[in-house]
């Protein structure tokens, strides 16, 4: 039976930043080989056929064809993993985080983004990114690390 979605409180968002860094930073890595490769692949309309499971790798490019398959298991992987830690990945292009909370008892999200120090912004479950404001109260400082 699922429970439904698990919520937050602010602090307990900010405990995962570092792991989301890290698995954001592994798909910035991933992304930054894949798009080269793509390209001499013929494009993306080429590549997503070639991820299809009946796609067949044009000759002599059997072994870039696996690499991007590999590739996009890496990022396929390290979305799951952000999604079993019960948050939301909302767009991996630009590293955007949802995290379900509540807020004067109202579900919301509290919304995190590659780069950030911290989460310290929230919208409405309706509202996207767009519709970001900060969270009161809450101070934003670097990991001790980055000091």
């Amino acid at each position: 039976m699922d429970a439904g979605p698990r919520f937050f409180t602010v602090e307990e968002a900010n405990a995962l930043v570092t792991s989301l860094e890290l698995e954001f930073g592994r798909v910035a890595r991933v992304r930054a080989e894949l798009g080269p490769l793509i390209d001499s692949l013929g494009g993306a309309d080429a590549a997503v056929e070639l991820l299809q499971e009946d796609g067949e790798a044009p000759p002599g490019r059997e072994a870039d064809t696996e690499r991007l398959r590999a590739l996009a298991g890496e990022i396929t992987a390290a979305v799951e993993r952000v999604n079993e830690l019960g948050c939301l990945v909302k767009d991996i292009d630009q590293g955007l985080v949802d995290f379900y909370a509540l807020m004067d008892g109202e579900p919301v999200f509290l919304c995190w983004q590659f780069g950030e120090p911290a989460v310290s912004h929230w919208h409405g479950l309706e509202e996207g990114f767009a519709g970001r404001q900060p969270i009161e109260g809450v101070t934003v400082r670097p990991p001790p690390f980055m000091n």
